[in-house]
C-alpha cells in the first residue's frame, strides 16, 4: 500500500542534522576549551613544582637566595612568585604563579597555583666548617 504523500511530508528529516549540530557545537567548543586550559594549569602546576624542587636544591647546597630565586624563576616562567624561609637545618621554598584564561568563552577567569619544596642544609652549612 502507497504512503500518502501528507505523511510523508510530516516525517522529513531534512535539516535535522543542521538543527542538532547548531545546538550541540557551542558546547563542543567550550569543552574543548576547558580540557585545553586543564592542560596548560596541569603544565604549569609541574613546572612550578620543578621550580620550587630547584630552588630548594639550590639553598641546601648553599647558594644565597638571590641565585635560588633567579632558578625558580627561571624553571618556573614569567610571573612566578618565589618565597624562601630557613628555619635550622631545613630550607624551603614556596612558589606561586597565576594562570588566566584567554579571551574567549572563559576570559576573564583565573587559578592561582603554588607548589613547595623542602631540602635539608648541607652539613658543612650547618657546622659552619669549609667544604
Amino acid at each position: 500500500m502507497p504512503r500518502s504523500s501528507r505523511s510523508s511530508r510530516l516525517r522529513d528529516d531534512r535539516g535535522s542534522a543542521t538543527a542538532e549540530t547548531a545546538i550541540v557545537l557551542p558546547v563542543v567548543v567550550v569543552m574543548v576549551m576547558v580540557v585545553l586550559l586543564t592542560g596548560a594549569g596541569l603544565g604549569t602546576q609541574l613546572r612550578l613544582e620543578s621550580a620550587a624542587r630547584g630552588a630548594a636544591r639550590e639553598m641546601a647546597r648553599g647558594e644565597d637566595p638571590s641565585a635560588a630565586t633567579a632558578v625558580a624563576q627561571r624553571i618556573g616562567g614569567e610571573g612566578t612568585a618565589v618565597e624562601i624561609t630557613t628555619a635550622g637545618d631545613w630550607a624551603r621554598v614556596e612558589v606561586t604563579r597565576t594562570l588566566r584564561a584567554p579571551a574567549g568563552a572563559l576570559s576573564g577567569a583565573s587559578w592561582d597555583l603554588s607548589a613547595d619544596a623542602k631540602a635539608r642544609l648541607e652539613p658543612h652549612l650547618l657546622t659552619g666548617d669549609g667544604p
